[in-house]
């Protein structure tokens, strides 16, 4: 998944929508994001990221077409797809 991608599905859901990492079969927030040589790093956190935080550290990115990566233990891993809990405000990332 790439991250323009990822803005485009999000785009008519609640500001507030908050973001967790699906590692190993377990659901973990998604705490914080790195852009390196070309990827978007996602990583576990303790407070999971929110739409409106997404959108202010990438609003102004001008090439979003880099892919999605969980970052975890040293290794990435790719995104394949998405869940999204409406009911509860919440978006699965896998």
């Amino acid at each position: 998944m790439r991250l323009t991608d990822l803005l485009q599905l999000i785009n008519d859901l609640n500001i507030n929508t908050a973001f967790y990492l699906k590692i190993d079969d377990k659901i973990v927030p998604w705490g914080k994001l790195t852009l390196v040589d070309g990827r978007c790093l996602l990583y576990p956190g303790k407070n999971a990221m929110t739409k409106a935080k997404l959108i202010r550290l990438v609003g102004h990115m001008h090439n979003r077409g880099i892919p999605l990566l969980i970052a975890v233990d040293q290794e990435e891993h790719h995104i394949f797809g998405l869940q999204i809990k409406e009911e509860s405000n919440q978006i699965i990332l896998m």
